[in-house]
């Protein structure tokens, strides 16, 4: 398996893949925006979108943007980055840990010193996932458009 950045040709294979654990019609179009975006603007210095490949199949999407201001309140540094989203096509294959690590990474290289991100409470299954990876539960917040959820973070 590999992590490459996402390409326009990777737009429909993400959707499906986005579609796999979210049923919300507006916030699956909020992801396709941000894809769409990413696509037109070029790799913005606070944004980055990954797909990982196994066997010439995507099997996951991973994604990192601005960090947006109702997790402000959570950060420790003044160069914090959101990790907006991890998606994968299969369970317990690493496709998880193989992208936030590539996130993690790129992160670094930007200049970023801290990661956020925010999990809703109908998505606690994940919540292991992001304890196991070093990710330190700082919170509890309910966003703009969104139900209560945790807020993690983790120091680069």
């Amino acid at each position: 398996m590999f992590v490459r950045e996402f390409k326009e040709h990777d737009q429909e294979v993400a959707e499906e893949i986005f579609a796999l654990h979210w049923t919300d019609p507006e916030f699956l179009e909020e992801l396709s925006s941000e894809l769409r975006s990413y696509i037109k603007n070029a790799p913005a210095e606070n944004r980055r979108f990954f797909v990982a490949e196994e066997s010439d199949e995507i099997v996951g999407v991973a994604g990192l943007r601005e960090l947006p201001e109702y997790l402000r309140p959570y950060t420790v540094t003044d160069k914090p980055v959101e990790l907006y989203i991890i998606a994968a096509k299969y369970k317990r294959r690493g496709i998880g840990t193989k992208l936030k690590t590539k996130l993690t990474e790129e992160a670094q290289k930007l200049g970023f010193a801290e990661i956020l991100l925010f999990s809703p409470h109908s998505h606690d299954e994940s919540w292991g996932f992001h304890d196991m990876l070093g990710f330190e539960r700082v919170g509890e917040v309910t966003p703009p458009d969104d139900e209560v959820g945790q807020v993690w973070r983790k120091g680069l």
